[in-house]
């Protein structure tokens, strides 16, 4: 997938001897995935550039402008080799390279595409460097006369982007730059250049940034005069009146964003946000076009430009596509997540909000103990692999299924039709243990598709399988009707009920007929909701741990008990999940003759009960990492004597020995790799030495042991 700007060659070539590695990494990472489409971004047009640095300053005039053309022709390449990004303290004009990782790869990906986004990475991850590098690029090779607007919560930030905007050009090689121009007659064209706009000398382009709105008279009109292609709005929750700002613009959007579709330049609506306060209008306006945007998935990466074009404009709600990562998602371990703990000073609200990325959205009268939904948090897990089905809708994988001949897997269905954001939703489980493995959850999937959906997912994936699909309001109704007439039905979950088929009146008595009927499905009733609650109840007492689905349990964090009793998710909130997950698990509860019917067999499952004893919050875990560790002194005469008796034995032996040991086994490994031909292959990549042979002795290079063993 690339650039709808980008000119390709009918041959095209990879730079996999780039310098920089996090690049060669992401090109690994998605290998491993297996993703095929796995080293777009390492795309070069111009072969001659191989191994060429763009910022070695002995370049000839003819070098410079061949990196120029494939600069403006290859964003890639920019981000890749051309672009450093100015660090603190450092010299001005240098920098380091582009980072690239998960979360900026499928930025950049979509921003490629022109794709409005909604973008959510930990702080200090670089979604606002993905940003500014994406706006500089537009702003001095991508684009000709166009405009592009800042907008933050406050004007001072969206000028300090600017700046670093600014910053980021400096540290471009000096023939990139194109700070400066002159005219015909040697003089310097002059150009607007102050802290809240830049005008372009040469190619006509303008950046600038606008002020937060102050009412919702000033948002109105300042959303009105947007006719702009190019928008970056930063920390989008938290700027004033959002909601007015946004609607208003709109439509002058929508005629500049055709403009530059239509004249081949880049457009789109960039949103970069830390997660805000659901109990102000402008955090709750992010929320929902969050919520109802398409979620953003590495699969996409195999999908032709029309095809993503289509999963797009399915999605009803909203045009933007939603992409947020974790930090472990990035590659961020513990122990980062543990500085930052101590850095942001055990602020956990904001540390929630900031690196956990939460939404503060839990319910003000939940029907759980917050005990109880931190222990569900904290055995959650994110999928292991996804599949998509029709090239639009993507199933989370969170375990494989074992045994799946002997235990059916057990799928509840949610069906909504699509309209007022509500969510057509799937969950899987495994009837051996009553555990969440696979799920999809869709806010614009019609109830044709969701039937094909679930005839692909049953008859390619999970044969056995038994399907449970609400019957509400005539939608899933729809399904069932599509699918009784397939393969499948006998895959569908029935219940044998008296149904009336004649009634009349004799008297003062209604005289009503029945007949046992077969009823697929199952219907939301008050008493069917009540019992499906009872079970969500017993499923939090005593198997929290089988929970497992990150959207399951964001909905339980938005369930609340209503005055009347009733349990039902906040406004802001969704249970779509929850409803297809207690779909599946009536079927184990509450089916009737599941062996015979479904080859079903009910084993004892086990309960989660020690888990609370064990369990400790993340204020808890981390409530004591600033304290120094002492050193126990309570070992005994007779321990230090034991551990001396030791030190004196031939178990034991000192470190220079062992060094010794070490790198004896490692000469004995190298020559070992060297009689093969794909060893001494790798010995020439490695180590750049092309006389490698399997007949002379080698020695590993120094400074590899010098590192290691020092």
């Amino acid at each position: 997938m690339i650039d709808n700007s980008m000119v390709y060659p009918k041959k095209i070539y990879y730079q996999m001897s780039t310098s920089n590695s996090s690049f060669l990494d992401m090109h690994n990472f998605l290998k491993a995935k297996k993703v095929k489409n796995n080293r777009f971004f390492l795309v070069l047009i111009d072969p001659d550039l191989a191994g060429v640095d763009p910022r070695d300053p002995r370049l000839n005039e003819f070098m410079k402008s061949k990196i120029m053309r494939e600069v403006i022709n290859n964003y890639w390449y920019f981000l890749r080799e051309v672009i450093r990004i100015p660090d603190q303290g450092g010299i001005k004009g240098s920098g380091v390279q582009y980072k690239m990782h998960r979360g900026n790869l499928a930025f950049n990906f979509c921003v490629a595409m022109n794709m409005n986004i909604f973008y959510e990475i930990p702080r200090q991850q670089g979604k606002t460097v993905a940003v500014i590098a994406r706006l500089l690029w537009e702003y001095n090779f991508g684009s000709v006369n166009s405009e592009s607007i800042m907008i933050n919560k406050k004007h001072d930030d969206s000028k300090l982007n600017l700046q670093r905007l600014k910053d980021y050009r400096d540290a471009l090689p000096t023939y990139l730059q194109m700070a400066e121009t002159y005219g015909r007659d040697g003089k310097k064209v002059r150009a607007t250049n102050t802290v809240e706009s830049l005008q372009h000398s040469l190619n006509g382009n303008r950046i600038k940034t606008l002020p937060a709105a102050r009412n919702k008279v000033s948002a109105n009109g300042l959303g009105r005069g947007m006719s702009i292609a190019r928008v970056h709005l930063e920390e989008w929750a938290f700027v004033p009146f959002n909601e007015t700002l946004y609607l208003a613009a709109v439509p002058a959007f929508k005629t500049a964003s055709m403009n530059a579709k239509r004249n081949g330049a880049p457009y789109g609506i960039l949103i970069t946000t830390t997660p805000g306060d659901l109990t102000t209008d402008e955090g709750t306006f992010a929320y929902q076009m969050k919520e109802d945007a398409s979620q953003f998935s590495e699969l996409w990466y195999d999908l032709e430009y029309d095809k993503l074009q289509e999963l797009i404009a399915a999605n009803t709600n909203s045009s933007f596509v939603y992409i947020k990562y974790s930090y472990q998602q990035l590659g961020l371990g513990e122990d980062w997540f543990k500085s930052m703990v101590i850095d942001m000073q055990r602020k956990w609200p904001e540390i929630r909000r900031e690196v956990l990325l939460e939404w503060a959205k839990t319910a003000n009268n939940s029907p759980f103990r917050k005990e109880d939904l931190d222990v569900v948090k904290a055995l959650i897990k994110e999928p292991i692999s996804q599949i998509m089905f029709l090239n639009k809708y993507v199933f989370n994988i969170y375990e494989e299924i074992r045994d799946i001949k002997r235990y059916p897997p057990l799928i509840g269905v949610d069906v909504s039709g699509g309209f007022n954001r509500d969510s057509s939703a799937i969950s899987v489980l495994d009837s051996r243990t009553t555990a969440v493995v696979a799920d999809l959850n869709c806010n614009f999937i019609s109830t044709v598709d969701l039937a094909k959906v679930i005839y692909q997912l049953v008859t390619n994936h999970l044969q056995n399988a038994i399907v449970n699909i609400e019957r509400n309001g005539g939608f899933g109704s729809s399904v069932l009707s599509k699918l009784i007439t397939t393969s499948i039905k006998k895959n569908l979950f029935f219940e044998i009920k008296d149904k009336v088929i004649e009634e009349r009146t004799v008297g003062a008595n209604t005289i009503r007929k029945t007949q046992k009927t077969k009823i697929y499905g199952l219907d939301s009733t008050k008493g069917v909701r009540d019992l499906l609650m009872q079970i969500l109840r017993e499923r939090m007492e005593y198997h929290k741990d089988k929970f497992i689905s990150p959207i399951i349990f964001q909905e339980l964090e938005t369930l609340e008990v209503k005055r009347n009793g009733r349990i039902e998710h906040v406004s802001t909130g969704h249970d779509d999940q929850i409803f297809a997950y207690l779909m599946a698990l009536y079927i184990w509860y509450e089916g009737k003759e599941v062996m015979e019917r479904w080859g079903l067999q009910k084993a004892s499952i086990k309960t989660d009960e020690d888990i609370d004893e064990s369990y400790e919050s993340l204020e808890d875990q981390y409530s004591n990492i600033m304290e120094d560790i002492s050193v126990m002194d309570d070992e005994s005469p007779a321990e230090v004597k034991e551990q001396l008796e030791f030190l004196k034995s031939d178990k034991s032996m000192m470190y220079e020995d062992w060094m010794k040991r070490e790198y004896e086994d490692d000469e004995k490994a190298m020559e070992a790799l060297l009689s093969t031909r794909l060893g001494r292959e790798t010995y020439k990549k490695k180590f750049n030495d092309p006389n490698v042979s399997a007949t002379v002795q080698y020695k590993i290079p120094n400074s590899i042991f010098d590192d290691f063993y020092k």
